[in-house]
Formats: C-alpha cells, sequence, structure tokens
C-alpha cells in the first residue's frame, strides 16, 4: 500500500470521518437519509488466504441502519485498477462471513447487507468497472467508487472533515494549503476533535509533501502545525534553490556578456593601436628620409603620439623645413 492509500486508510479509520461518509453513501442507496446507529469497526481477518500478505487489510466498518446491520468494505486507491470488481467481490464476501459469524456469536440471527466502496485518489479518470449487470438504487452486485479528484466537492459540503481532506489533496496553491491546514485545526479544536489531529496531520503530510517525508517523520508527526512547518521550510528550500540556480544562470550570463563586451572591445582597441602603429612606421620612414639621423627626442615624440597626432605629424612631414617644425604646435 503506497504512501497516500495508507494516508487514506488512517484518516478513514476514524468513527467520526466514516460517520460522515456513511451520511452521504447512505442516503445515497436508500434515496432518503437514515438513522445510522451503533457504528463499529469490524475486526481484521477477512483478507483472502490467496491475497498478498504484504498487504494491508480493508478497512470494515459495520452499522445498524433500520433494524438492519450494514457491512462496508472500504479499499483505497491511487492507480486504475482493472480487476478491481473481482477483488472487491471477493473482499466483500469475506467481510461479509466474517460480520455474520460475529453476530452469530454474539446470538444475534441477522443476515446483514454488505456495500463496498472505493476511494480512488489518483488524477487518471477512472475506467474499470464498478458493476455487474445494470445499476440500481440499493446494495447491489458491485461497489461505490469515490473519486477524490473528479466528483464534485459539493457533494460533501455537510461534511466538513472529508470536505478537508479532499480539498487538501486536491489544491495546487501553497498559500492556500496553508490556509486550509489551519482552518483545519481551529475547526477540530472549536468541535472537541483535537484526538483527530495526528490522523489528519499524517494524511496532510502524505498528500501535500509527498516524497519529502519518510514513514518514520509522518508517523512522528502528532500536530497539524507540524505539517505546515514543513511546508514552509520545503517552500525555503525551493526558493532558495531557485535563487542559487538563477544566480548561477545569471553570473554564467554575465559573463558571457563580459566576454562578448571584452572581445568587442578588444578589436576595438586592437584596431586603433594597428592604425598607431602603421602611422608610426610611416612618419618614421618620411623623417628618416628628410632629416636622418634622428635624434632620440623625436623618436620618442614618435612612440608616445596617439593616432591623431601622429596623422598631422605624417602631412607636415612631406613639407616642413625643419625637423622642429613638424612637431611645433599650431
Amino acid at each position: 500500500m503506497g504512501m497516500h492509500d495508507k494516508a487514506y486508510r488512517q484518516l478513514f479509520a476514524n468513527h467520526e470521518v466514516v460517520m460522515e461518509l456513511l451520511s452521504v453513501l447512505f442516503r445515497f442507496l436508500w434515496d432518503r437519509p437514515v438513522q445510522i446507529r451503533n457504528l463499529y469497526r469490524a475486526a481484521e481477518g477477512h483478507v483472502s488466504r490467496r491475497a498478498d500478505r504484504s498487504r494491508l487489510a480493508d478497512l470494515v466498518w459495520v452499522a445498524e441502519v433500520e433494524g438492519r446491520y450494514v457491512v462496508v468494505v472500504l479499499e483505497f486507491t491511487r492507480t486504475v485498477e482493472q480487476d478491481m470488481l473481482g477483488r472487491m467481490m471477493e473482499y466483500m464476501a469475506l467481510a461479509w462471513r466474517s460480520v455474520r459469524r460475529e453476530l452469530l456469536s454474539r446470538g444475534v440471527p441477522a443476515v446483514p447487507l454488505v456495500v463496498g466502496v472505493v476511494i480512488y485518489n489518483g488524477e487518471e479518470r477512472w475506467t474499470a468497472a464498478e458493476w455487474i449487470g445494470e445499476r440500481w438504487r440499493g446494495p447491489s452486485i458491485g461497489y461505490v467508487r469515490i473519486d477524490v479528484w473528479h466528483d464534485p466537492l459539493e457533494r460533501w459540503a455537510d461534511c466538513p472533515l472529508i470536505s478537508y481532506a479532499f480539498r487538501l489533496q486536491r489544491e495546487q496553491d501553497a498559500e492556500r494549503v496553508v490556509e486550509l491546514l489551519r482552518e483545519l485545526a481551529a475547526h477540530l479544536r472549536a468541535h472537541g476533535l483535537a484526538h483527530l489531529e495526528p490522523s489528519f496531520a499524517y494524511f496532510a503530510g502524505a498528500v501535500v509533501l509527498g516524497g519529502e517525508l519518510t514513514e518514520e517523520e509522518l508517523s512522528a508527526m502528532s500536530k497539524i502545525e507540524e505539517v505546515n512547518t514543513r511546508l514552509e521550510q520545503l517552500k525555503e528550500r525551493c526558493r532558495q534553490q531557485g535563487f542559487e540556480e538563477g544566480r548561477e544562470r545569471g553570473f554564467e550570463e554575465g559573463r558571457q556578456q563580459g566576454f562578448e563586451e571584452g572581445r568587442e572591445q578588444g578589436l576595438k582597441e586592437g584596431r586603433v593601436q594597428g592604425l598607431a602603429e602603421g602611422q608610426r612606421s610611416a612618419l618614421l620612414a618620411v623623417l628618416e628620409a628628410r632629416f636622418a639621423p634622428l635624434p632620440q627626442w623625436a623618436r620618442e615624440r614618435v612612440e608616445q603620439a596617439g593616432s591623431e597626432e601622429l596623422n598631422a605629424w605624417i602631412r607636415r612631414a612631406a613639407t616642413a623645413e625643419s625637423l622642429e617644425r613638424v612637431f611645433q604646435d599650431d
């Protein structure tokens, strides 16, 4: 059983949560509100010997409804399982026989009804068969599917515990998740349901934080606020990771931009320097032809001059009457 399915199993192991579920389920099956009495959880001894022994047993609850006992088999899955109908028929038969035997041991000669419920918490649309033959109201050959992601939340408007659970599963905005968790914690405290907080903390940690927590960390959670704390830590870690990635990307882009700018500047400076070197060579050639030998001070003036000065001196060198006149300021 995966982390999500286990979280649902732990949540629906609570009497108050199951009472909300059955109030909606039985109203649908009986087509009217019914009174639920003597709700209790059956012993976990109904799983077939052929079943995978590593798999946790389904939850089985028993309720008395208008003088009849009803066995409710709850199955949780995150994946679409095409053989679910066959499995549920087997589980329902085994659960019915187990509860029937338990009732007879207490001197209750009742023949219970049995209802199978699959709570599907995956995002993919459900495509597996649910009923043999046509579907009709009331207990039948098949199971009732509750689709956490796709069923309208309005169906659970009168069931705050289930509504909070399904909304947490479906909510994608982290800030809204924080608000929902705070609302849920306040609701539990206000209605004397603080004993449910560990189950909801486990559930919220599993469906909200997913692989961020180990099984040991989830099991150690007892307060909903702990989930909020871990969620804030996750948000900060993601923000910091995003900052570091952005910083590294910006550094690389800046380095590349600097390289391009430096390359462009180098080319520009190289062109200017190359031009000046050519002007010096040309000027020295003219000066040596007309005023040789050149004194050291003339060579130093040529070496220290820029392109603009060199260009002016080249024009003068061709006609100047003396070397001094070449370098004379206008």
